[in-house]
């Protein structure tokens, strides 16, 4: 058992940052990360059999859930369904960062837009 610090520095994008927290807890049965979203949006995806839930720790955010729109403020959790396409963007001011933890942990389960 360890302890991690939650700080996502792995950059995905100009605008997207991640800390892998699966990998740093060794985890085998769920997938969860903390990313930071400076400003926009992520892809639109969808997971074919992973169930997500999102949690808000710093910001507010916009879901878009099988279009669906949902406000989501700090502290404040959201559950997505398997197989419902979703995007999330920073509708704050500043930086918006979220948890996700997902499972089962299925490699290449996601599908993108486009």
């Amino acid at each position: 058992m360890k302890v991690v610090r939650a700080v996502p520095t792995e950059r995905l994008s100009e605008q997207l940052s991640v800390q892998r927290l699966s990998a740093a807890l060794d985890l085998h049965q769920m997938r969860a990360n903390v990313f930071t979203l400076a400003e926009g949006s992520m892809s639109r995806h969808m997971h074919r059999e992973q169930e997500e839930v999102y949690l808000v720790l710093d910001g507010t955010a916009m879901f878009d859930v099988d279009g669906r729109q949902l406000k989501v403020g700090e502290r404040e959790a959201l559950a997505v369904p398997a197989g419902a396409w979703h995007r999330v963007a920073n509708a704050g001011a500043g930086p918006l960062t979220f948890f996700v933890a997902a499972a089962p942990p299925v490699a290449g389960d996601a599908e993108l837009e486009g």
